[in-house]
């Protein structure tokens, strides 16, 4: 399976740090079997499918090709966020909790990637990580800002799985 990662951070990348097809551990024992880099007509539509599908609705706002104005609305996202944990763990039970892909783990997924996507979000804004992290990491950075704060969209890259 084929999915993104999107470099997210605070301040406009250096063009040489923008993520690329080499920045990522990639193999055997990693999260990327392999990683490609995409198009720009690919890059565009990546991004309209990160504001419009991944992100919560109408928490920001695309300036341009690679800018998100925040709009606030964390209070609420956090809220859904939590609600969510709490039915997930009510499934977690004695009989079911070691099971391989059972309730603790639908628990796990839902506390690591409260967006529910395949993508993963580098938040460096040098290419000394070697990894993308899920959906939590960039919210947990998401929470910390005040409305009409931007956000720059680096490299995106294709990653299989």
């Amino acid at each position: 399976m084929h999915a993104k990662v999107y470099q997210i951070t605070k301040h406009r990348v250096d063009e040489d740090n923008i993520l690329n097809e080499n920045t990522l551990e990639q193999g055997e024992s990693t999260d990327y079997d392999y990683c490609s880099e995409i198009s720009e007509e690919e890059r565009a539509e990546s991004i309209d499918t990160l504001v419009n599908n991944i992100l919560p609705k109408g928490m920001f706002t695309l300036i341009g090709s690679d800018e998100l104005v925040f709009n606030g609305g964390t209070t609420e996202w956090i809220h859904n966020w939590v609600n969510a944990i709490h039915e997930k763990s009510e499934d977690v039970n004695v009989g079911n909790v070691t099971h391989w892909i059972g309730a603790a783990y639908q628990l796990k997924k839902v506390i690591n990637n409260p967006l529910g996507t395949d993508s993963h979000f580098y938040l460096s804004e040098t290419t000394t990580q070697t990894y993308g992290e899920e959906s939590a990491e960039l919210m947990r950075m998401v929470c910390k800002l005040r409305i009409g704060e931007r956000l720059y969209i680096g490299g995106i890259i294709d990653y299989h799985f």
